[in-house]
């Protein structure tokens, strides 16, 4: 099957990151895929060169951009899928927009809670939760809607790791903005630390929040306990050896990183935001509510004591087998593009 992606983003999270798997993932199966992303981003650099996949970059400026939308219709009249697949506002509004005018067929992926005017000209919305589904519902978009997850590409273990002995390692992953929650995080180790736990907070990623992050770090008197490490690419390697993986996020539509830590075998603390919320619960990790350092160390603190994290852990793993591996979801895809396909 011929399959085209568009994906409009400059940065690279997780909604990139979700659109660069499926991509891969989808050629991996033999299928062709023209790959068409935003020429200043960063996206298109994981795809190039690999077997199958068509990249084509594109500068768009907005979602008023005809430009932009001109060259998108050129590359998909010349490549001619069966289906076009949107990520993210822009790319389903022009996107969407030059496949509606010859005649293709449409999907576009819903990341958050979206606003859906950027979406008249999509045949399928695909949100990646329920909150996002009843959400769309409510508001009566005019196009079918079919819920399917996120995934993960990372290579799964086979059975939940031993640890290390202390200092207990903890990890977070993601990009330093507000809504991360990173800062929260940090003064919950300075909690621990106060109460004489042996830790260490390895924190990955990078953005704008950085210097705020690195006073919070000295504020509380963690120097040397909270280790910021950049942007991490190998996730796997960051994650193997830790004791615990949190996510401390205000708001998180989805987390594919708590895939990453439930494939990994990394039990977990997470808040009860949107995405957390409908990948686990209290049988495979620690919920707990968003921007309270104070429960989010009595949590952390719960799941750093040998038991039931390693039996939490466990569950999660074969949650994400089940459920948010690559097959599953990947399948999904498939039988739906089969259905619109022209």
């Amino acid at each position: 099957m011929r399959i085209a992606h568009v994906m409009l983003a400059k940065k690279f999270g997780g909604a990139e990151r979700s659109f660069v798997d499926l991509v891969l993932a989808l050629a991996a199966r033999g299928h062709e895929v023209l790959a068409i992303g935003e020429a200043r981003g960063v996206a298109l650099d994981h795809l190039r060169g690999a077997a199958g996949i068509e990249t084509r970059e594109v500068r768009c400026y907005g979602s008023w951009d005809r430009l932009a939308e001109q060259h998108i219709r050129r590359e998909l009249a010349r490549f001619a899928p069966a289906v076009v697949h949107a990520h993210l506002a822009r790319a389903a509004h022009l996107g969407g927009r030059a496949a509606h005018a010859l005649g293709l067929p449409t999907v576009a992926k819903t990341h958050n809670l979206v606003n859906l005017k950027y979406y008249h000209y999509i045949d399928v919305l695909v949100p990646t939760t329920q909150a996002q589904a009843d959400y769309l519902a409510a508001r009566g978009t005019g196009a079918a809607l079919q819920r399917i997850p996120n995934f993960s590409r990372i290579e799964a273990v086979t059975a939940v790791p031993n640890p290390p002995a202390p200092p207990y390692r903890i990890a977070a992953l993601g990009r330093f903005v507000h809504k991360k929650g990173f800062d929260v995080l940090i003064e919950a180790c300075g909690y621990l630390v106060d109460a004489g736990i042996d830790l260490v907070l390895d924190l990955g990623g990078d953005g704008h929040e950085l210097g705020a992050l690195t006073r919070a770090i000295s504020r509380h008197g963690l120097e040397g306990r909270v280790r910021l490490r950049g942007w991490i690419d190998d996730v796997s390697g960051f994650l193997d050896g830790a004791h615990l993986f949190v996510l401390p996020s205000r708001d998180e539509p989805f987390g594919i990183v708590l895939l990453e830590a439930m494939a990994r075998g990394v039990p977990i603390v997470a808040t009860r935001t949107q995405g957390p919320r409908e990948i686990l619960d209290a049988e495979l990790a620690w919920l707990v509510d968003a921007e309270d350092p104070a429960a989010l160390a009595a949590a952390m603190r719960v799941a750093l004591t040998p038991g039931e994290r390693s039996e939490r852990a466990a569950r999660a793993l074969a949650r994400f087998h089940a459920s948010y591996s690559e097959a599953p979801v990947v399948g999904a895809y498939l039988d739906l593009y089969t259905r619109l396909g022209r």
